[in-house]
């Protein structure tokens, strides 16, 4: 049949240089791809037969590509039995209906229920909760993974299941949550994230045996971010005056302790008086200002790692405004979504209103949005703002050491680049470049500093 061909596609491989065998119908010039489950190395494919060269196993493997040929050319001529014009749509609907068991003869075996992909995602958030692998806001990305595919699904009217996670469903299911969802990239990759550890864990049980999953491209890329300046953060901490006790109060003081320790939103709202090391003084009873003596000590709760922070100023002032070391911390206590209104709130009324723009990336469009700077403030400004002033005093392997991270890339992404550091690498540059008017004065390469004249 010319319109039938087993084919490979060579941008999509496995780590092991392994690529997917596909039966390819074309249908007024255009095709859908049917995975076979074999897999074979480029070297071992005859493009132009569409079959396996003379290697280990080929003549097996080149047995089951046309034992399927076959059974999607029945498939094709059964529909044309039936008046029904073999489009792409239909070869396709019919090929997953046969492949999973349904039948229009209801004396014949019952089709498996198309529930049981779902039912399974069900199991693996569970199981993730129950063992308690990862955190509870993770958990919830995991459901709402699940509700965005139960929305696609009758949408699209999307048969979904493990069988039929392959191409068609990746660019549909990113287009839906692209376009109908209207979701940024950095959005969307959080799905496709949570889909490709739902195939790979079910995998691992022997559920399935389709790893096209692994080939879904994820959708995350860097985004501009806010962070506060020198001049902001003391405002907030010791001029902008709340209510006392009022939840604007305890809601500031949380931001500048997490502005001044980079912990994670999930960590900080966690802290109980036993994290808080404090030695006091036997002499003056005054808190010992060192940080081998008075510290804060703590398990992360995304890597299990032990961190140690030390204790600045303006903890110090709230160790003694909340009595930390006698009574339990309640200052810290947020829901996420109250917290990021009301530090919004908070920044507008501190006069952080300068306005910026911030783009983000949807598909190839980059997408501006010109806001006063309070609106982009959040729980997560806290962590980037440390990391950003932290990154312009000391040494990067010293944030690292109070920040967490493991890797350093990734600490990276958190720093927000500024005109100070672009000036000290343009001025760096220029004592290595200099213009053609100039005269310069003393060896270069010397290391010494240069004195540069300059021609009237």
């Amino acid at each position: 049949m010319k319109n039938l061909k087993s084919v490979i596609r060579k941008n999509l491989k496995l780590v092991s240089n392994e690529h997917l065998i596909y039966l390819r119908y074309t249908y007024n010039r255009k095709y859908v791809l049917f995975r076979t489950d074999i897999y074979v190395l480029i070297k071992n494919w005859n493009s132009k037969a569409g079959r396996v060269r003379k290697s280990f196993n080929y003549e097996k493997l080149n047995i089951i590509l046309e034992n399927a040929e076959k059974e999607l050319h029945t498939l094709i001529l059964d529909l044309r039995i039936k008046n029904i014009e073999p489009t792409l749509l239909n070869v396709r609907d019919e090929y997953y209906k046969i492949k999973n068991h349904f039948q229009q003869d209801i004396s014949g075996p019952k089709k498996i229920s198309e529930t049981r992909f779902m039912t399974d995602f069900q199991e693996f958030i569970y199981d993730r909760e129950r063992k308690k692998q990862v955190e509870p806001d993770t958990i919830k990305t995991y459901r709402t993974t699940l509700n965005k595919l139960t929305e696609f699904k009758k949408k699209n009217n999307y048969f979904l299941h493990y069988d039929t996670i392959n191409e068609d469903f990746y660019f549909d299911f990113v287009n839906y949550l692209r376009y109908d969802e209207q979701l940024l990239d950095n959005s969307l990759d959080k799905h496709i994230k949570n889909i490709k550890l739902f195939m790979n864990y079910s995998f691992e049980k022997k559920k399935h045996t389709n790893q096209y999953y692994r080939t879904f491209k994820r959708t995350k890329n860097k985004t501009q971010f806010v962070v506060l300046n020198r001049r902001e953060l003391i405002e907030l901490a010791y001029k902008y005056k709340p209510e006392p006790g009022s939840l604007k109060d305890r809601v500031r003081d949380t931001f500048i302790f997490g502005c001044s320790t980079g912990l994670r939103f999930s960590d900080l709202t966690e802290l109980k008086r036993g994290n808080f090391v404090i030695e006091r003084d036997g002499m003056t009873n005054k808190i010992l200002d060192n940080a081998g003596s008075t510290y804060i000590k703590l398990v992360i709760n995304k890597t299990q790692d032990y961190l140690k922070l030390p204790i600045n100023n303006f903890i110090f002032d709230l160790i003694k405004k909340y009595d930390i070391e006698n009574k339990e911390i309640t200052f810290l206590k947020h829901n996420n979504q109250i917290f990021n209104r009301t530090i919004k709130e908070i920044c507008k009324e501190a006069g952080i209103t300068e306005a910026i723009t911030i783009t983000k990336r949807k598909g190839r469009e980059n997408v501006d949005y010109d806001e006063q700077k309070y609106k982009f403030i959040s729980s997560h400004t806290m962590r980037r703002t440390f990391i950003t002033c932290m990154s312009s005093a000391t040494e990067i392997t010293n944030v690292q050491a109070v920040s967490g991270h493991k890797d350093i890339k990734v600490l990276t992404d958190y720093i927000k680049r500024n005109d100070k550091e672009l000036n000290i690498v343009k001025e760096n540059l220029n004592d290595i470049f200099y213009l053609k008017d100039e005269e310069i004065v003393g060896d270069k390469s010397s290391g010494a500093r240069t004195r540069i004249i300059i021609r009237e």
